[in-house]
């Protein structure tokens, strides 16, 4: 019986408009010392400001990157290793068996890579590819920035 009381009561009260129950507030105008703007909007100008040495740097970095003496090409990776002693000890044998090619010693953490030659076709990185593989059996040709000749 409680139970048929209480849902009626429920059903009853959620049948009144929640309007009446709601507080009722008057708007108050703020008090503000705007003035509405007319017409189009004034345009505006933006003023790089910067410090002499960092405009000198820039102008740097700007010229280097102007006067940048590379060209796409490809290169042969003969090795990867994380040693620097057996990076080191290839880049000399390398050195004294293919005196043709500059030898390239990059470091890439944790790893050096041994990259060589100045290719600027691909085909004939891939012909002396056959020539390191003999001494390096995981070389392969990558492409990378290279010198001109």
């Amino acid at each position: 019986m409680k139970v048929w009381l209480s849902a009626l009561l429920t059903l009853g009260w959620s049948q009144q408009p929640w309007d009446t129950f709601r507080p009722k507030y008057r708007p108050v105008p703020l008090s503000s010392t705007e003035v509405p703007r007319l017409g189009e909007p004034r345009p505006f100008e933006v003023r790089w400001q910067t410090s002499p040495a960092l405009q000198n740097l820039y102008d740097k970095v700007l010229h280097l990157n102007r006067t940048a003496s590379t060209l796409p090409g490809y290169r042969i990776q003969v090795s990867t290793t994380p040693s620097r002693k057996i990076a080191d000890s290839l880049r000399f044998f390398l050195l004294e068996n293919y005196p043709q090619h500059s030898v390239y010693m990059l470091y890439e953490p944790p790893n050096y890579k041994l990259r060589v030659g100045d290719f600027l076709d691909r085909r004939e990185a891939e012909e002396w590819l056959e020539h390191y593989r003999k001494d390096f059996s995981g070389a392969f040709v990558v492409p990378d920035k290279v010198l001109p000749p």
